[in-house]
């Protein structure tokens, strides 16, 4: 990268670090409202994650739990600065779960690291294992972490601890994280009642098998992504299209879709961290709904007319000219939530 981009790359961790400071607070008891920070042991390592707990809580009363995943290079700090998951969770009464990826060198060991902070010249790997292709000794030991087991135990706990629908039980990511978020879909059929994937559709390495159970999918994809394009990472991705027709398949889906736009508002884009001028917000958003499958499940594409490797209503975490441009015109994670919430896996019966 060249010289404007460690600027500006500099720029963003100071702001992501100083964001985080007051983000993250965990609170006195596990128990209690608000964000609290864990650990737990799994596969030989500390995993870590952040979760947060809705004011509304009741013991006496079920509620769903939402997983939201981390794209590659971010943590569960990132991911709580993008997505604002707990303010949704807050105003819907869920409780919401921002798990850590490990850290690995590029030597291949796992480690610790001194800040969270969202670093996009660092070398370490933070991603979640979708059994991609070893290519480098980091990815190699990627290969051997369980994440799969690891969200499996996650949901374990919290259905312990605290009082969880399981039948409810939903994925959503950035990214990699949605790459991730399809890959549970299938790998934990059984428990994930639906996902959001937010710039990130299906691996290559994610079986393409038939599943028993239909699983609600919302995708949102920027159409100028420059990072995860529509048409797909060659060795890595399938395209929208084909990730979209995969899960029509599965749900068994109405052929044809309900194509909507949403209401287009007048907006700009601030990137005044970087020292740029904002930019007008002349993006649109596409929803294409295919219904009346399996299980009541559903396949639903927001599409980003003019968008690009961002989160709608996150922040622009780097300048336009690197990634596109973040939309105003939806805020991603109320969008999901309500498209989600309704799905259930049927024959699972939540706690009363």
């Amino acid at each position: 990268m060249g010289m404007y981009v460690k600027k500006v790359a500099a720029v963003f961790i100071v702001i992501a670090f100083v964001l985080s400071m007051y983000s993250v607070v965990s609170a006195a008891s596990p128990a209690s409202p608000g964000m609290h920070s864990g650990t737990m042991k799994f596969g030989g390592y500390d995993r870590t994650y952040q979760y947060y707990v809705p004011s509304s809580y009741n013991p006496n009363k079920s509620l769903p739990l939402m997983l939201s995943f981390h794209g590659s290079g971010s943590s569960a700090d990132g991911q709580i600065l993008l997505t604002k998951y707990h303010e949704v969770a807050e105003k819907e009464g869920f409780i919401v779960v921002f798990p850590d990826s490990t850290v690995i060198n590029p030597a291949g060991e796992v480690y610790t690291p001194e800040s969270n902070a969202y670093d996009p010249l660092n070398q370490d790997i933070r991603r979640w294992n979708i059994n991609t292709p070893a290519a480098t000794p980091a990815m190699a030991t990627l290969l051997t972490i369980d994440d799969v087991g690891f969200t499996a135990a996650l949901i374990d706990k919290f259905a312990t601890e605290y009082n969880i629908d399981e039948s409810r039980v939903y994925a959503t990511g950035m990214s990699w994280g949605g790459f991730f978020s399809n890959h549970l879909a299938v790998e934990l059929n059984g428990r994930i009642a639906g996902i959001g994937a937010v710039t990130g559709q299906m691996a290559l390495s994610t079986p393409q098998t038939q599943l028993k159970r239909g699983v609600a999918a919302v995708y949102v994809m920027g159409d100028k992504d420059p990072t995860v394009p529509p048409t797909g990472i060659p060795g890595l991705t399938y395209s929208v299209n084909d990730s979209i027709s995969y899960w029509k398949h599965t749900n068994r889906t109405a052929p044809k879709s309900q194509v909507t736009y949403l209401p287009q508002i007048d907006a700009e884009i601030s990137q005044a961290h970087f020292g740029l001028p904002a930019v007008k917000d002349d993006t649109k958003i596409r929803r294409e709904a295919f219904t009346k499958g399996k299980h009541q499940s559903e396949v639903i594409l927001y599409t980003v007319e003019g968008g690009g490797h961002t989160w709608p209503m996150g922040p622009q975490y780097l300048p336009v000219a690197l990634i596109g441009k973040t939309s105003q015109q939806m805020n991603a994670s109320e969008v999901i939530w309500n498209d989600l919430k309704k799905h259930r896996i049927a024959g699972l019966q939540g706690k009363k």
